[in-house]
């Protein structure tokens, strides 16, 4: 899969009609257009709208048709962020979209040589998906792909392969993401229609994910016999592309260091694991089964097969009662890991909510309630301190993974 647009894409610099300067980036995988340097609006190839800036924030659109409205802090306010549905969208997606028909208008008549063709081109295709042919298309993708429910940041782009739906547990306290969906797993005739429909859907478009995600929130979790013709399908289907997956600790441990080494073969490259804590204690008021040691023991056959793994570590749950404890045990359990620079520690703030069952015994226990985030930001640099990366020259990155944020 393609990777964003190169730093030589063709750009055309023109005026539109009102006078206002505008430039055009035709990238391998979007189209780009700048109006005064303040108006950025992007398309993929199938000239759906995905990122746009205008003066009241930053709009990240999804598949579906759902937004994110996010506007950064400020010396007159903190950072804001919004969830917003298609039909609030709408008329920020309809602005970009005037935007590309008057810049059509003005290419479509102009003499300029070389690149102007595909310039046409990809806006005739922007300037067509109006409200209605958006609406249509999300439904369409929604039929293909069904609800993308989350993904690691750096996944964000990945195509997302349904091969398991909803979570095999989904009971820990502190999460909400797939409590309407079932947990099943697709037949391999299902997962073939599955990766056809996908591949109809997306079309050149597909140009834009650099990667494959194996959803939902665990795929992993399957037995070897099961899982791995899944794989080899997916892998089939989608030659060369590298293979990405969550997987929870309590069955992840059970595949051996030589099982998961088929999958390194398949192209898996990285698995991320939800720690959550390195104390035993948090984590079983968390509601989450599984130790620490497992995911010790998982992260260690993984890095034995050649997989990197990716750690999730939550910050904020467990107030000021296991505070000290959450920073020291998860600090050891990320040393005991062996983690190198191929490795990835996401810190992702616990997001209250007190309709989950750690909400509501939170509720009225000064010393559970979630932490601020200054206080969030001191135990996650704590952690960081106390890990002793094997090779100290080449530790793993951290990110932080907020999932408020995520848009497909």
């Amino acid at each position: 899969m393609p990777s964003e647009p190169p730093a030589e894409a063709p750009l055309l610099r023109f005026a539109l009609p009102d006078g206002r300067p505008a430039t055009l980036l035709l990238g391998e995988a979007s189209t780009v257009l700048s109006v005064e340097d303040a108006l950025v609006s992007s398309w993929d190839l199938a000239g759906r709208p995905y990122a746009l800036v205008r003066e009241t924030g930053t709009y990240r659109r999804g598949l579906d048709g759902g937004m994110l409205w996010k506007r950064e802090a400020t010396a007159d306010g903190p950072r804001l962020r919004r969830r917003l549905s298609a039909a609030e969208g709408e008329p920020i997606v309809e602005a970009a979209r005037r935007e590309a028909e008057a810049a059509l208008v003005i290419l479509r008549g102009s003499d300029r040589p070389g690149p102007q063709g595909s310039a046409v081109q990809r806006l005739r295709t922007v300037v067509a998906m109006d409200g209605l042919s958006l609406r249509e298309d999300a439904a369409r993708f929604l039929a293909a792909s069904g609800p993308v429910g989350i993904l690691p940041p750096d996944q964000y782009l990945a195509l997302v392969v349904r091969v398991t739906e909803g979570c095999s547990w989904n009971a820990c306290g502190f999460c909400r993401l797939y409590r309407d969906v079932p947990f099943r797993w697709k037949r391999p005739d299902e997962l073939g229609a599955h990766l056809a429909a996908l591949r109809e859907y997306f079309g050149p478009s597909i140009a834009r994910r650099r990667s494959v995600f194996l959803g939902d929130a665990n795929a992993l979790c399957l037995a070897h016999d099961r899982l791995l013709p899944l794989v080899e399908a997916v892998a089939a289907q989608l030659p060369g592309a590298p293979l990405y997956s969550f997987l929870d600790v309590w069955t992840g441990q059970r595949k051996t260091a030589a099982e998961w080494r088929d999958y390194a073969a398949l192209g898996l490259r990285r698995v991320y694991v939800g720690l959550e804590t390195g104390d035993p204690g948090l984590l079983a008021w968390l509601e989450k089964p599984g130790s620490p040691q497992h995911a010790v023991d998982l992260v260690g056959a993984l890095h034995e097969a050649g997989i990197a793994a990716g750690v999730i570590v939550l910050l904020g749950a467990g107030g000021e009662r296991f505070a000290d404890a959450h920073m020291a045990r998860t600090a050891e359990a990320l040393t005991a890991m062996g983690l190198g620079a191929e490795d990835l520690v996401y810190f992702s703030e616990y997001v209250d909510d007190p309709g989950l069952a750690y909400g509501r015994r939170a509720a009225g226990a000064p010393n559970l309630q979630p932490l601020s985030t200054a206080r969030c930001a001191e135990l996650r640099q704590s952690i960081l301190a106390g890990v002793r990366p094997a090779d100290p020259s080449r530790p793993p990155r951290s990110a932080t993974y907020d999932i408020r944020e995520f848009v497909y």
